[in-house]
C-alpha cells in the first residue's frame, strides 16, 4: 500500500488526513471542499463517500463522523474519501441550492462542472477531478431537506449497463434500505457521472433534516451500518458481504405520489422509522392539510395505489405542489430480494 495524494495532501498507509480542495475565491472569501482521507495498510479500492450535495440534507455527516470515530484503520484495505460537505455554500444558508448570480445552482445536476463556470459548477469540477475520478466507487448520499421528509431507498442509475451497472445495483443492495429504486441519474448527477466513468456508484436517500434525536440517531446507525456493509462487499472490510431480506426492487413507472395540490399545515399519519416500508392500500389516508387560516380541512392526502411507502412526510408547513408521500405500486415493483 502506498501513500494516497489528493491535492496538496498525501496520507500514508494507516494514516488519516483532512485535504482541502480550493475552489475558487467568493465574495465571501476562498472556498474550498474538505475531503477526510482514511488510508488503510493493505491495498484495495477507493470508495468515495459525498454528503450535503444539498446544502439542507445535511444529517449524514454524523454518520461519516461515527463511522471515522469506531473505524479500525489496521484492518481497512484501501481507501476511504469522506466529503461531510460537498456544498459548502448551500450548507452555510441551509439550502438545497448555491445562491449565487448565475444558472446551474443545483450541484446535483452540475456533473463533471466547468472550471469557468458557475460557482456550483466550478465545485463540481473539483469534486470530479479530485476525488470521483480517483477512486472506484461512489455513494452520494442525500435525504429529506427542509421539506420535512424522511426517505429511506438507494437510487440504481437506470442508464447504467453491463459490470458498472451490476456492481452499482450489488451497493444498492448491499447498503440495505429496504428499497433499491431504479431511477432517473444522469451524467449531471454525482452517481450518473461515475457511472459514466466506469465507476460504480449508488445514490442514497436516508433519513431527514431537524428530526428528534431518537431519529436523527437511528438513521445515523442505519447510514454507519450501509457504508460498512458496502466496504465489506468491495473487499474493503473483513467479512461475507450479505444483502437484508426483503428488499423492494422498482423503476420510475412504479413511483405514484400523494401530494398537497393546496398549501397549508400538514397532520401527516405516517411520520414514523416504521412507516417507511410498510404496506399501504389504495385510497389510505396518509395525512391531512389544514387551511392555517380558516383552520378546516383543506385536502386528504390518500395512497394513490396499493403498494410500499418509500418516502413520508413530517407534520408541518407545506406548499401547494410539495412533496408529500411516495408508493412503490406493488402492481409495478420488478422484484422483491
Amino acid at each position: 500500500m502506498s501513500a494516497f495524494v489528493i491535492g496538496s495532501s498525501s496520507v500514508a498507509p494507516g494514516g488519516r488526513g483532512l485535504a482541502s480542495l480550493p475552489v475558487t475565491r467568493t465574495l465571501r472569501g476562498d472556498l474550498s471542499i474538505p475531503v477526510h482521507v482514511l488510508n488503510g495498510l493493505k491495498k484495495g479500492p477507493t470508495l468515495a463517500i459525498l454528503c450535503a450535495v444539498h446544502g439542507d440534507e445535511n444529517g449524514s455527516l454524523v454518520a461519516l463522523k461515527k463511522l471515522i470515530d469506531t473505524l479500525d484503520r489496521d484492518q481497512l484495505s484501501g481507501t476511504l474519501l469522506l466529503l461531510p460537505v460537498a456544498n459548502p455554500l448551500a450548507f452555510a444558508d441551509l439550502r438545497r441550492e448555491t445562491s449565487e448570480q448565475r444558472e446551474n445552482t443545483d450541484l446535483h445536476r452540475c456533473f463533471p462542472g466547468n472550471p469557468k463556470g458557475s460557482i456550483t459548477e466550478m465545485i463540481a469540477a473539483v469534486i470530479a477531478k479530485e476525488v470521483i475520478a480517483k477512486c472506484d466507487a461512489l455513494i452520494d448520499i442525500h435525504a429529506g431537506g427542509n421539506g420535512g421528509r424522511t426517505q429511506q431507498r438507494a437510487d440504481l442509475n437506470e442508464d447504467a449497463t453491463g459490470e458498472v451497472r451490476a456492481k452499482s445495483f450489488a451497493m444498492c443492495e448491499a447498503f440495505g434500505t429496504g428499497f433499491v429504486h431504479v431511477n432517473f441519474l444522469p451524467p449531471s448527477t454525482a452517481a450518473g457521472h461515475a457511472n459514466a466513468q466506469g465507476i460504480a456508484a449508488c445514490a442514497v436517500e436516508v433519513g431527514g433534516t431537524y428530526l428528534s434525536t431518537q431519529l436523527a440517531d437511528y438513521y445515523r446507525d442505519m447510514t454507519v451500518q450501509g457504508i460498512e456493509a458496502v466496504m465489506t462487499l468491495l473487499g474493503m472490510l473483513k467479512g461475507q458481504p450479505s444483502v437484508p431480506p426483503g428488499q423492494h426492487v422498482f423503476g420510475r413507472k412504479a413511483r405514484k405520489e400523494a401530494n398537497p395540490t393546496r398549501a397549508g399545515y400538514l397532520i401527516s399519519l405516517a411520520d414514523e422509522p416504521a412507516d417507511l416500508g410498510r404496506v399501504v392500500s389504495k385510497g389510505e389516508l396518509l395525512g391531512t392539510v389544514i387551511d392555517p387560516f380558516t383552520l378546516e380541512v383543506a385536502e386528504e392526502l390518500r395512497a394513490p395505489c396499493d403498494g410500499v411507502l418509500f418516502f413520508s412526510r413530517m407534520s408541518g408547513i407545506v406548499d401547494a405542489g410539495a412533496k408529500g408521500f411516495a408508493i412503490a405500486d406493488s402492481a409495478l415493483m420488478e422484484a422483491t430480494h
